[in-house]
């Protein structure tokens, strides 16, 4: 039972964590909707973009921006970089597209520099429109999704907690006592050559 806990812990619990804490300091995480970046990015996977300097950005990395006509979000690769009155602008492309993007991307609608991608984890996700359910926590929007994976990661640290405290306490304490005192009179009785 402990393995199983760890493990939980491990694979659940560190990720939620992980994302929850990341997406307080302006990362995102966002399930790739369509096939423009294939075969970098399928739909189905997760991308994981973090807050980076306009500066930091060279060509031929994909970033995450806000398109300004529609303000969904959409995650394209750097072909150029402009510099126009003193301001950086990016020439942005999809893997899979045969043309650029009409729009540059200015410094008021560029999010930050994809930094991981994770094939089909975003389906669960995606298929459930969990995701796309925004409630806002201590000023943060946070999907619906993250907030159900907590809750249980969190149920289940708290059963595990409960587990240690019972066995370092309690009906159990008696029980581990027992249980030693059984381990030491059978010691004693080996080495009186008793089996």
């Amino acid at each position: 039972m402990k393995l199983a806990g760890w493990l939980i812990f491990g694979v659940v619990i560190l990720p939620v964590l992980f994302i929850l804490t990341a997406s307080f300091l302006g990362w995102h995480f966002d399930v790739v909707p369509t096939k423009s970046m294939e075969p970098a990015f399928n739909p189905g996977g997760m991308v994981v973009t973090r807050p980076v300097e306009l500066e930091d950005i060279t060509i031929g990395d994909p970033i995450l921006f806000r398109e300004p006509a529609t303000g969904g979000l959409i995650c394209h690769r750097v072909i150029s970089i402009e510099e126009v009155d003193g301001e950086l602008f990016f020439r942005t492309k999809g893997d899979a597209n045969e043309y650029p993007d009409a729009d540059l991307v200015s410094s008021q609608d560029f999010i930050g520099k994809v930094v991981l991608y994770v094939p089909h984890i975003g389906n669960i996700a995606y298929l459930s429109r969990l995701h796309e359910t925004a409630i806002t926590v201590m000023g943060q929007s946070v999907s619906l999704a993250s907030l159900i994976i907590l809750a249980v990661g969190l149920t289940v640290i708290g059963m595990e907690f409960n587990n240690i405290w019972e066995w370092t306490s309690g009906h159990k304490s008696e029980r581990r006592e027992e249980v030693l005192k059984k381990r030491k009179e059978r010691l004693a009785a080996r080495k009186r050559g008793f089996f």
